[in-house]
């Protein structure tokens, strides 16, 4: 019998091998990322399965010893001389107890180690994954899954009712590898088929529950390396294999949940936990329990709850009843599966963006240029420019179209909703499918410079009227309110051919050259008013310098005609006057000192007193050109 435990040890890690390889290969062929985490958990168990084997030939090794010494002994006579006390006599229990004292653990951690990268690996594959399913190879795919995971259930099986009848532990391990590997191959052959039938989301949700069972087996590999320092020991009890792990060993034990969890318990606390009172008690009435909470969730489904930006449909057996629309509130209907209660947003403004996936990273910054991307991926759409002149020799002609990207936000509000549930399969992909095709159409027709420019409120109406129509028409129930064009930009292009920095510099230069012509323009609004001004201000002081000297030399003349008529009538008085009038003007600003004689008793009298008004006399000092 110990030959059929190695050979079904060795047949195992085969099994497991070819069937990792196998899922590896459907992963690649048909796109199925549940085939790539099995194969993955498949992997794992092969590794666990080889190790068991390679355990078991060394116990083997270790019986065939102890038996070739005691027939020995016998034959002999002295068995004092081959006693367990020699550890030299027996290599093959050294060999083995060194193995399980080192290779064992360290063997173990390095399986967490590897089970460990393997969920990050995985949950860094599955955070962005969308699943792309090749439909071509997927029919193929779910035969060789399908007759991949008979076969690994009657060998899963074999060997795990093998491991039971011997009570071998080190089967076990391989034996609960290969079932879950007919499980993997199961779930596999499933995913293929709903892909085929049309629901690929289906793989990514799977792959994400076998990478939380790849997590969770993790744990409990780390755990039972901690607990395994920590348990007591007792002697003449066989250890327990340390890297086997219990969760998997439900797939290959035909005891079901509490035999395993006895197990578990006698072996980690060193007694037999499973013979006390609270476990049988907890034995005949879990089950109980676990009914009854059962029934309890399921009577809960007859409760539907709609919340106040909500609206839900009320069906039976997968049609709309007579008055189907659910309003916010607590509503009641019939258990699960019979009625049904899906709830959509029908009170609260829902939005998309076409041309652009963003990447909440970038959004961040606030200011955007052209050069620099600010969304994770940008679709580049055909538009239409106006310039198809080129100055070339050649007299050539430009593509009439060009490219550009925009971030066009959608936002709209659903106002049928048995419309919308009812009338089309998904009808938010097919809305934002519409709106895309409308973009895509309008960017070609109208100019690139206008609807970067001036043209984005004009063409953002037009936008929301197409969206509209085309939603009518498909009697989605949903309202455009609001389309928006930001962000309206060259697309950057690649290292090697910058196209928005190129189109950046030539719109600075048009920039520049309008600044150039403002800047003179507003030069030559400054300067002719006030050359203008400058000119008349200069022309009037030259009139009136003019006019002043003209007047000066004609006072002149006409003083010179007056001076010659009073000289020709008194010339003596004329000249004494205007010897004195000339003396009276410059000795005016003079000091004057008068000094009288000594011989003499005059008496001279001079009035300082301010004159309150002139006289006839003061006429005479003046200047001769104010007399009248």
């Amino acid at each position: 019998m110990e030959k059929n435990l190695s050979k079904s040890g060795a047949t195992n890690w085969v099994v497991l091998l070819v069937a990792g390889i196998t899922l590896a290969w459907l992963a690649v062929q048909a796109r199925l990322v549940t085939a790539a985490v099995g194969s993955g958990l498949v992997l794992v168990g092969f590794l666990v399965s080889l190790v068991s084997w390679f355990q078991m030939r060394l116990e083997a090794r270790e019986e065939a010893e102890r038996l070739e010494i005691e027939a020995l002994g016998r034959s002999r006579n002295d068995s004092a001389l081959f006693s367990e006390s020699a550890a030299e006599t027996f290599p093959a229990r050294r060999a083995r107890e060194q193995f399980e004292k080192w290779l064992v653990p360290v063997f173990t951690f390095i399986l967490f180690v590897l089970q460990a990268l393997g969920v990050w690996h995985f949950y860094s594959k599955l955070r962005g994954e969308d699943s792309a399913g090749n439909e071509t190879f997927t029919p193929l795919a779910l035969a060789v899954a399908a007759a991949l995971g008979f076969a690994l259930f009657l060998f899963g099986r074999y060997a795990a009712r093998l491991a039971q009848l011997e009570s071998s532990r080190l089967l076990r391990p391989s034996a609960s590898a290969v079932m879950l590997g007919a499980l993997l191959a199961g779930i596999t052959a499933i995913t293929a088929g709903l892909e085929w039938a049309g629901f690929p989301k289906w793989d990514v949700y799977l792959a994400w529950v076998l990478t939380a069972l790849l997590a969770l087996v993790a744990a409990e590999t780390l755990f039972a390396l901690v607990f395994e320092i920590y348990r007591p020991r007792t002697k003449g009890q066989s250890q327990r294999v340390l890297y086997e792990s219990r969760i998997l060993g439900l797939l290959g034990q035909s005891g079901g949940l509490f035999s395993t969890a006895a197990q578990a318990l006698d072996y980690q606390f060193g007694f037999k936990v499973s013979d006390t009172w609270f476990y049988h008690y907890l034995e005949q009435t879990v089950s109980g329990l676990a009914l009854f909470w059962l029934g309890i969730l399921w009577l809960s489904s007859c409760l539907v709850i709609v919340e106040p930006q909500e609206q839900g449909l009320h069906e039976r057996f997968g049609q709309p009843t007579a008055n189907p629309v659910l309003e916010p509130g607590l509503h009641f209907k019939l258990p699960w599966p019979i009625d049904a209660a899906p709830t959509f947003r029908t009170r609260e403004l829902q939005s998309f963006t076409v041309g652009v996936v963003a990447d909440d990273k970038l959004e961040t910054e606030r200011v955007l240029v052209w050069t620099r991307a600010h969304y994770k991926e940008e679709t580049p759409m055909l538009v239409a420019s106006r310039e198809q002149e080129t100055g070339g020799a050649g007299g050539e002609q430009a593509v009439p179209v060009n490219f550009i990207t925009a971030s066009i936000p959608v936002q709209f509000v659903v106002r049928d909703v048995k419309a919308w549930a009812y009338n089309q399969a998904e009808p938010a992909k097919l809305l934002e499918r519409i709106a895309t095709r409308e973009v895509v159409r309008h960017f070609a027709s109208v100019d690139m410079d206008k609807v970067m420019s001036y043209g984005r409120l004009e063409a953002a109406a037009e936008l929301q009227q197409a969206i509209q129509k085309q939603a009518d028409a498909l009697k989605l129930g949903a309202e455009i309110v609001f389309v928006g064009l930001q962000d309206i930009h060259p697309p950057m292009g690649t290292k090697e051919n910058q196209v928005a920095s190129a189109y950046e510099q030539v719109i600075g230069a048009i920039a520049q050259k309008e600044a150039k012509i403002l800047e003179a323009e507003g030069y030559r609004a400054e300067t002719l008013p006030t050359a203008g001004a400058n000119s008349t201000r200069k022309l009037n002081h030259a009139q009136a310098r003019a006019a002043k000297l003209t007047g000066e030399a004609a006072g002149r003349s006409a003083q010179f005609a007056n001076q010659l008529a009073a000289y020709q009538a008194a010339p003596k008085v004329f000249l004494q006057r205007t010897y004195l009038d000339t003396l009276t003007k410059a000795l005016a600003p003079s000091r004057k000192l008068v000094l009288g004689p000594t011989n003499t008793t005059d008496v001279i009298q001079f009035n300082l007193e301010d004159k309150l008004r002139q006289d006839m006399t003061d006429l005479y000092l003046e200047d001769p050109s104010k007399k009248k």
